[in-house]
């Protein structure tokens, strides 16, 4: 349909007159693309027709709608996403679904969380059309996530960045809503939420112990030891399971289900030398320690039994198969509580405490380092939660500087 004045088209445009004598405009698609699956069949354009100002919005809307179908026409769309084309729930659908997408190529925990947020702005901003998304409109969205708190509001804003990411991989022109949106959001800066300042403590683990024994959870007990000693994350000790997905039964199934990632007997040799390759490298780096220099965890994997050191090292003693992590998490926390630990000290904050214990005895950070395989320093120094004991440490060095100097 051409303008009053003829100076634009509005492609798909159709109005509709009212009883009451108002008439209310739309965009629609073609019933050949409608059949086809094309989405949105209808877009309902509020703005007054008869104005110059008026007309020049719905023109305007009208092309890039049929922009969008062209497209889709041209088989530019996801072949997986259910929702309407071009809408930020369209996008979110690519990446979670698409064969193509490098969320395939992540671990379980990577995928359920992107799922998590994922949900999160679908939920709440999936109807938004992709092409009317600014920078203003994101920091709005940003203030709305905050309800999830400060950590939720950011994951929501990472989440975002990386489906527009993907969102470029999919774009075929110069225009494309994903390239400018990159642009938009690479230009963006939020504040960061702050790093957990709780660590496990020697004590902590050696208050644990005992009641994990008494609850007859010798594993946990173990794990918990092995995380504390030797830096590990948990999922390198007790290991995930996730669905097949392949047709093979190799490895330790559960019905769908396989094991992997956790400690082995195969990662501890004769002299009990641990070497375990790392699920956040994906395999790439390795930890490797000398067990006989640390005996609480020596002692207690010697206590197992030499005709059952085959296979995970971490058994549920009440299915005899590795942990689940929800039942792993949910025993952990009930003898935790025995234990009395604070409720804000997490197994994850082993690792945190085994590093921070290894600075405050002196230990050099590039050897800290190595230690918690990491692949740059400042990584190492974000797990380092042990600032009053290394101060004084520093205090006494400054001090005894001073007493020397003063002869």
């Amino acid at each position: 349909m051409d303008s009053p004045n003829g100076r634009l088209s509005a492609p798909g445009l159709r109005r509709l007159k009212r009883k009451s004598g108002r008439i209310d405009c739309y965009w629609v698609a073609e019933k050949e693309d409608i059949t086809k699956g094309f989405r949105p069949k209808t877009v309902r354009l509020r703005a007054d027709f008869d104005t110059e100002e008026g007309y020049l919005y719905i023109a305007e809307q009208c092309q890039r709608l049929q922009m969008q179908l062209r497209m889709w026409r041209d088989g530019l769309r996801s072949t997986s996403a259910r929702s309407a084309y071009g809408t930020v729930a369209w996008l979110c659908e690519s990446f979670l679904l698409d064969e193509a997408s490098p969320l395939r190529e992540r671990r379980r925990d990577t995928q359920i969380f992107y799922e998590r947020y994922i949900k999160i702005i679908t939920q709440t901003f999936g109807k938004v059309d992709l092409g009317t998304v600014t920078g203003i409109k994101i920091r709005a969205w940003h203030k709305e996530w905050s309800v999830l708190g400060e950590r939720g509001a950011y994951a929501c804003i990472q989440t975002l960045r990386r489906i527009v990411n993907y969102g470029c991989e999919l774009a075929q022109k110069d225009g494309d809503p994903c390239l400018r949106l990159a642009t938009v959001l690479s230009k963006m800066e939020f504040k960061a939420p702050k790093g957990r300042k709780k660590r496990v403590t020697h004590d902590l683990v050696m208050a644990f112990r005992p009641k994990a024994h008494e609850k007859g959870r010798a594993s946990i007990a173990l794990a918990v030891t092995l995380q504390f000693d030797l830096g590990l994350r948990q999922k390198d000790v007790i290991g995930e399971w996730v669905r097949a997905g392949d047709g093979s039964r190799d490895g330790i199934m559960d019905g769908e289900w396989r094991w992997q990632i956790g400690l082995t007997w195969a990662h501890i040799d004769s002299d009990w030398i641990l070497r375990k390759p790392t699920s956040k490298s994906n395999g790439n780096e390795i930890a490797e320690h000398d067990l006989k220099a640390y005996p609480e965890s020596l002692v207690l994997l010697q206590m197992i039994p030499q005709d059952q050191r085959v296979g995970p090292v971490i058994l549920d003693e009440g299915s005899g198969k590795p942990y689940r992590k929800a039942h792993f998490a949910r025993t952990f926390r009930k003898i935790a509580k025995d234990a009395s630990w604070p409720n804000d000290v997490w197994n994850m904050d082993s690792r945190a405490g085994a590093v921070s214990e290894a600075f405050e005895a002196g230990a050099e950070p590039a050897d800290v380092m190595k230690a918690a395989t990491h692949t740059q320093i400042s990584t190492t120094m974000g797990y380092n939660r042990g600032g009053v004991v290394q101060s004084n440490r520093v205090a006494e060095l400054r001090l005894a500087k001073r007493s020397k100097s003063n002869g």
